[in-house]
């Protein structure tokens, strides 16, 4: 039997039926995944009613933990819970809890029964550390809960898609392809490999090179994402680097129309991603009607969208979003930065005033699904949140958050000698950008403040 009991409860603004919808989606289970957590679903059999399966692999340290749990006590709208049949503690029951409060309004409850493999004095020691990585988890859980609820009532009206995804098993891809699903689309990813990263979404081969999709595989599609593209920061820009990134993301681009437009069904929306790049270095504020910048980014920036033009006029609707510093903790600028903070050596990049225009994973999430949806979504949007931060506000930030401080400043030279042009473009320069048009067009951000979306990210509540 259980010697600790541990809960956490917030109200949803959804009805009870949709909350419950909502955990019985197949990717629920890793949608509430800490990306702080080394954690990965191994196999899913069903979804939350009596019987049904989850089986987990963490990794703590060296260590790779299997973690098996069964599900039981099912009341449709009203709880589920889950047991654990395999995994590293004495016992594991978790009681998921639905109380509605209104017609909008829900009470979850997740209520934890568990012992501890370990004697009494060891159980003293351990508990709090586990009651700390509770606190975490489920704070974590209820505000993705919470906000993807608010995200669904809000778009409910809207059918959902059968949508794929290039460049799907990349940092933004995989994390969207587990969104979508949550939010019931269906979801392909295509891969050079044929092999989809994520779990429980489907692979599909596509060679843009060899000008080759698998159509029979692949089937009819409503809504295409094009995420497809070398990563910018993994490496020196020499001249056969920077002919990469560019055919990476234009040719790619420019099969996908060609192929597009030769099906039977169209799809009703294409979205393309692109960057801020696109604007000159700057200080002053930018919005989408700025005038495009003089350098290798831009450059790029520039042909990867003119690449997707030919859809304009055709019943097919066309977003680009020019994305700026993605934060997440599994990659991108915040994952590169972590470590000298984590070791007290983090600081300030050059003179620190460079302004950085940045959005929350999450949020960026929500921008693709209100893309795919909302048919008066159409054009050219900054996905940035509304205000941009400086770098040393950033290291500020980061410093807080990791309870270290930011005295070690890395100076400008340094950064050009190590990344040369790509110093002066992407980490020196200032990109002041604003979503003007996402503003307008009534999108909320979650996470407008640089110090909750970190906080978010690393889980530092």
């Amino acid at each position: 039997m259980a010697n600790h009991i541990y809960s956490y409860e917030s109200n949803i603004s959804a009805p009870a039926a949709d909350v419950f919808a909502y955990h019985e989606r197949f990717a629920a289970l890793q949608r509430l995944i800490p990306p702080w957590e080394s954690v990965r679903v191994i196999s899913n059999n069903g979804s939350i009613q009596n019987g049904d399966s989850k089986t987990i692999r963490m990794n703590l340290g060296p260590f790779k933990i299997i973690w098996e749990a069964r599900h039981q006590d099912y009341q449709a709208n009203r709880q589920f819970v889950d047991v654990q049949v395999k995994g590293p503690l004495k016992y594991w029951k978790h009681t998921h809890s639905f109380r509605s409060i209104d017609i909008n309004q829900t009470n979850l409850k997740d209520t934890v029964q568990l012992e501890l493999p370990f004697g009494v004095f060891w159980r003293n020691w351990v508990y709090p550390k586990i009651l700390k990585k509770l606190n975490r988890l489920f704070t974590y859980r209820h505000v993705i809960t919470q906000n993807d609820l608010k995200d669904w009532m809000q778009l409910k009206s809207f059918p959902v898609s059968k949508v794929a995804i290039t460049g799907g098993n990349g940092l933004i891809g995989s994390e969207l392809a587990v969104f979508l699903q949550a939010q019931g689309h269906e979801v392909v990813i295509l891969s050079r490999s044929i092999k989809s990263n994520v779990f429980g979404v489907r692979g599909v081969n596509w060679d843009p090179d060899k000008q080759f999709i698998d159509s029979k595989s692949l089937g009819d599609v409503d809504c295409w994402i094009h995420l497809a593209g070398e990563n910018v920061a993994k490496g020196r820009w020499t001249k056969t680097r920077i002919k990469r990134l560019r055919d990476s993301r234009v040719k790619s681009t420019k099969f996908l129309v060609e192929y597009i437009l030769k099906q039977k069904n169209l799809p009703k929306v294409f979205i393309t991603a692109s960057g801020t790049g696109y604007y000159p270095s700057s200080p002053e504020v930018m919005t989408e009607d700025a005038v495009k910048g003089e350098g290798i980014l831009a450059g790029i920036c520039s042909d990867w969208e003119d690449a997707s033009t030919p859809l304009i006029g055709t019943s097919i609707r066309r977003v680009v979003l020019r994305t700026g510093i993605v934060l997440s903790k599994k990659g991108g600028a915040l994952e590169k930065l972590l470590p000298s903070f984590n070791l007290g050596v983090g600081g300030p990049i050059g003179s620190g005033k460079q302004i950085w225009s940045w959005i929350a994973m999450e949020d960026l999430l929500r921008i693709y699904n209100l893309a795919a949806k909302d048919p008066k979504i159409e054009g050219t949007y900054n996905a940035v949140a509304p205000i941009a931060s400086t770098n040393k506000e950033f290291a500020d930030v980061i410093g807080t958050a990791l309870r270290r401080p930011t005295l070690v400043r890395t100076p400008s030279w340094i950064v050009k000698l190590v990344l040369g042009r790509m110093a002066d473009e992407a980490i020196l320069a200032s990109q002041n950008i604003v979503p003007k048009r996402l503003n307008e067009s009534g999108f909320n951000f979650n996470f407008q403040d640089l110090e909750l979306a970190v906080s978010h990210c690393l889980g530092t509540y």
